[in-house]
């Protein structure tokens, strides 16, 4: 289908009176709905001096052309077409606060660059090839659209850099759900870097599948004017434990370092005092043993240890009960054997 004078007509939301011209009617047409009507050029819009809102989602259209009469227009919606790029939007098109683009073939985020008014932007779901993810053109979250975007909806386009999102510093609302998302830190820095986000959607995401609880602390920490993550509302109680919890962790962390630095320089007096315990400080070499050697020391000292008990036990058969003579004097043969045997048996290891 093509758009025609008759078509924006008939797609009007008003009624042209009898003695009104079409080119005066359509002059005043300020809402056009053409949903699903098989339309793959946008053309003939410019007849619509007035129009502020356009529906046409769910049709062929393959490129943004004919809209830079629409100098009023505020709202553009287009998901659910064949779109590759997003162009032709630098038309004067400054009213423009709402554009929905989410179902298309877009890979690049760009040529936004000329929407100063811009407050929603929607770019769910890219229809793209295996291995190609939604991607942010370089400086295209520059001024003004950083201080104009309040919301941005971008789940499930396998975006795993989130970087150029902190520029958006007027953001309120974020969707990044359903992404490939898996560094936390990188999570906390942006969240930080936002100061009015209130609702962030984070949920199917390899972040969030690692550690979800511990993750939702660091957010809600970071996020100060967080008011809802991945669809729960965050309590007065639950901010006020996350910070308590993460000052302890940060307290703990302290002490730990400053015992380990403390220890490491008394270390380091003591080599420089005795040259002995800096030469024992040093790692020592390890011989080269079998494998089995190790996996079976244990057994192996215990049966040497063994081994020289029974040792000790058949020489002791062999002597001849008589008096041993010493300086204490004369013991019996039985004491003597009582000896070695404790003797012997303080060389047995353990297992």
């Amino acid at each position: 289908m093509k758009i025609t004078a008759d078509v924006l007509e008939s797609a009007s939301t008003l009624k042209r009176p009898t003695h009104e011209s079409r080119d005066a009617f359509l002059k005043r047409v300020s809402h056009v709905s053409l949903v699903n009507k098989g339309i793959g050029v946008m053309e003939n819009l410019g007849l619509c001096r007035n129009l502020s809102v356009l529906y046409l989602y769910d049709n062929k259209i393959t490129h943004i052309t004919g809209l830079s009469g629409c100098l009023n227009l505020s709202q553009l919606y287009l998901q659910n077409n064949q779109i590759e790029e997003i162009e032709g939007l630098d038309g004067g098109l400054h009213a423009l606060r709402i554009l929905h683009l989410h179902g298309n073939s877009i890979q690049y985020i760009r040529g936004l660059h000329n929407l100063p008014s811009l407050e929603h932007l929607k770019l769910d779901r890219q229809r793209l090839s295996p291995g190609q993810s939604l991607e942010f053109s370089q400086d295209e979250f520059s001024v003004p659209l950083a201080a104009s975007l309040k919301r941005l909806s971008l789940e499930g386009n396998k975006i795993n850099d989130i970087g150029p999102i902190v520029t958006l510093r007027g953001l309120e609302e974020l969707d990044l759900s359903d992404n490939r998302i898996d560094d936390a830190e990188s999570v906390e820095w942006m969240v930080a870097s936002l100061p009015h986000l209130h609702t962030l959607s984070l949920s199917s995401n390899p972040v969030v599948v690692k550690q979800p609880a511990k993750l939702r602390q660091r957010i809600i920490v970071a996020g100060l004017a967080l008011e809802t993550l991945n669809g729960k509302p965050i309590p007065e109680n639950e901010r006020v434990f996350a910070s308590n919890f993460q000052a302890a962790q940060a307290r703990r962390h302290r002490v730990q370092n400053s015992k380990a630095n403390s220890s490491s320089d008394l270390q380091t007096e003591e080599s420089l005092l005795d040259p002995a315990l800096a030469a024992a400080d040093e790692p020592k070499p390890v011989p080269h043993l079998p494998p089995y050697a190790t996996q079976y020391r244990d057994l192996i000292l215990q049966m040497k240890g063994m081994a020289d008990l029974e040792r000790v036990k058949e020489q002791a058969k062999v002597k001849k009960a008589r008096p041993v003579v010493g300086r204490a004097g004369i013991r019996k043969r039985s004491e003597v054997l009582a000896d070695l045997a404790a003797s012997a048996a303080e060389n047995v290891q353990p297992l």
